[in-house]
């Protein structure tokens, strides 16, 4: 289980895409938020059972429904109604939170692996929180994926006493964490973490494996006695059950970004070469030698540049003189100047250009751009320009979450994404109504001339 995952379904298109799509508007339909609005009702109806319980009656009911969900008996999901009413009751007594019917039916649906559309403040993370204790039951590894670090640590503290008390221990991985630290929290029934975090554990955890990423060749290799050395430095026991906070964020305006895992190969001619990209770049005026693509991030040389350019790359190192390479070197280092803007994109800290994460806006120290770019940014701040990198392995997080066997989201705004979330990754998405009528009035959109 270990490396156990889930070969994803190729995206369909034509004919097929279109019969598919039918299927996820019949998913998604509207009488599903009433079905699970009406099941939320029926937990909310067995509350008095256990309002009288005493802590030690009430603690003794969970490890028998423990039991239950991890082995997996036939009809178990049938005592889920009744495990949630037992829950939520727990959340009350340790959090001073009693939920509402609507977070009820969002956890259920995201047990059902849903998208589920709450608006901001109707309590997502109890929601979450309240699902994440029946997958911890269960004992597969359960990862609850936010944005960012602050919130995988504060969502973790403040539920940890409801996890404590149902018997599920709880974890949390920030970019901080060094390894063993890291490997400690991934033991943890539930795992709070970012995308970032767990995609670049997981492909880490690859590497090391190396061929023995097959569980047959792990057994072969355990008769030797050798295994266990190498399985001492893997931090995370697997995947599969995950819940994405801001899922539209996660799964589809950050989709097709591939995390890289890389390693610094001496390359000096390579170093020298940006730094006189870099000079030339400086030469060019917008408009007149290269077009700005503000749109894509992208920079296109003019037609009669071609041969200025080989003139004015000369003094570049023998191995990047041909076209194509110092074209590209030249096009980076406009890029570095045009897109990248000091203390935006990046700062500037013991000498080093250390990335700004344009979502969270918290800086990423062991993070580099690709192709050069990291290259051409110091050489544009003339600071020490660092050996280039060598990529050992690379993955997109569409990809990365469509290993799961299990998933499922929540975020305030899903509408707009629901056709795309279920193409991509089978999710139907399911609006769960605010507890009280919102006040907000939603005007139509203005559009003026004048900033004033």
């Amino acid at each position: 289980r270990r490396t156990q995952i889930r070969p994803p379904d190729p995206i369909l298109s034509g004919l097929d895409a279109w019969v598919y799509n039918l299927e996820g508007k019949y998913r998604r339909r509207t009488t599903q938020t009433a079905k699970l609005l009406a099941a939320a009702e029926e937990i909310d109806a067995a509350a008095p059972l256990w309002k009288d319980k005493t802590d030690g009656a009430l603690r003794a009911s969970l490890v028998d429904f423990r039991e239950v969900f991890r082995r997996n008996r036939p009809g178990f999901e049938e005592q889920l109604p009744s495990a949630m009413a037992a829950i939520r009751e727990v959340a009350d007594r340790r959090l001073g939170l009693r939920s509402h019917l609507v977070q009820l039916a969002g956890a259920l649906a995201l047990y059902r692996g849903t998208v589920v559309e709450m608006a901001t403040g109707e309590g997502k993370t109890l929601t979450a929180g309240l699902i994440g204790v029946v997958w911890g039951w269960i004992g597969r590894p359960c990862h609850i994926v936010t944005v960012n670090d602050y919130l995988a640590d504060r969502d973790a503290r403040w539920l940890e006493p409801l996890f404590k008390f149902c018997g599920v221990s709880v974890g949390r991985v920030t970019g901080e964490m060094d390894p063993q630290a890291r490997r400690e929290e991934y033991r943890s029934d539930v795992t709070y973490t970012t995308s970032k975090e767990i995609l670049a554990d997981f492909l880490r955890d690859r590497l090391r494996l190396d061929t023995l990423q097959n569980a047959n060749r792990r057994q072969i290799q355990a008769l030797s006695g050798r295994l266990q050395d190498m399985e001492r430095g893997l931090v995370m026991r697997g995947i599969h059950t995950a819940v994405v906070d801001e899922v539209d964020s996660i799964l589809i305006d950050e989709a097709v970004t591939p995390l890289i895992i890389s390693r610094e190969t001496p390359n000096e001619p390579f170093i020298e070469a940006c730094r006189e990209a870099q000079k030339v770049a400086a030469t060019l005026r917008p408009g007149v030698d290269y077009r700005v693509d503000q749109q894509y991030k992208d920079i296109d040389l003019l037609r009669g540049q071609e041969d200025e350019l080989v003139q004015k790359t000369g003094n570049m190192p023998r191995l990047f003189r041909g076209r194509s390479q110092h074209r590209e070197l030249v096009q980076q280092a406009l890029k570095a100047r045009e897109f990248f803007h000091r203390d935006t994109q990046y700062v500037i800290q013991d000498g080093k250009v250390v990335i700004v994460d344009e979502f969270s806006g918290r800086l990423m120290p062991q993070r580099t751009w690709s192709a050069g770019l990291h290259q051409s940014v110091e050489a544009k701040e003339d600071i020490t320009v660092p050996a280039p990198s060598e990529t050992l392995a690379r993955l997109s997080f569409q990809r990365f979450f469509r290993f799961f066997h299990r998933l499922a989201g929540m975020t305030g705004t899903a509408k707009e994404a629901s056709g795309e979330l279920w193409h991509i990754y089978g999710l139907p998405v399911v609006s769960i109504p605010p507890n009280r009528p919102c006040q907000r009035k939603i005007y139509p959109r203005r559009i003026f001339a004048e900033q004033e």
